[in-house]
């Protein structure tokens, strides 16, 4: 598929659509086999942050020409950096021994470590693939130091974080398989389950 014969396609189905958007597309990535133990029993996930013209419900493409264009016909089912978020929520739930939220953190505990994403590209691209990278972070508070109260001489132990400090960098492409929206939905969705499984690797101790 190129994506010349996306905005072809598209262009033909802008008719039919009447103006009104046309069908809206989920985002469902598939499941992983990775388990992983987490050095870190709560984990919260920052809301992840996408470039504008990826934050828009409106479906971004790459033409021949390397210029970013929207699509006339279809649109995202849900508010993409909410999507995304979730998504990335749900992948280290079920790869990782961490209880994972996004925020606001929903638990009474505050989480022990935080992963915070910040997306640089994400978009279906003129070579017939979808990419995303850039960069996460993770990391966790240092924990309270162990105190004695019934030996006035013992000297508090500093314990080092959960979750030492990590900056990840990441950048994945998956090609684009048949046509349309749909393609690139499903692109997408592979590709978060790739960074969510890079992720997951991170949070082992």
């Amino acid at each position: 598929m190129t994506i010349r014969a996306i905005a072809t396609g598209l262009l033909a189905m802008t008719l039919v659509a009447c103006g009104e958007g046309g069908p809206r597309y989920l985002v469902e990535s598939p499941t992983s086999e990775l388990r992983v133990r987490s050095a870190v029993r709560t984990l919260l996930v920052r809301t992840v942050s996408l470039p504008t013209y990826a934050a828009d419900e409106e479906i971004a493409f790459q033409d021949d020409e390397g210029v970013v264009r929207t699509m006339n016909f279809g649109l995202w089912a849900d508010e993409p950096e909410r999507a995304t978020t979730l998504t990335v929520t749900r992948h280290l739930n079920a790869m990782t021994s961490a209880k994972v939220a996004p925020e606001p953190w929903p638990l009474p505990r505050p989480p022990e470590g935080v992963v915070d994403i910040r997306i640089e590209t994400y978009i279906a691209t003129n070579a017939d693939t979808f990419r995303i990278s850039g960069q996460y972070f993770l990391g966790s508070e240092e924990p309270e130091p162990e105190d004695n109260f019934d030996d006035p001489d013992y000297e508090p132990r500093t314990q080092p974080p959960p979750l030492p400090d990590r900056v990840g960098v990441f950048d994945i492409s998956v090609a684009l398989v048949g046509e349309g929206p749909s393609a690139i939905a499903t692109a997408q969705a592979a590709a978060l389950t790739r960074l969510s499984e890079k992720i997951a690797r991170d949070l082992v101790r």
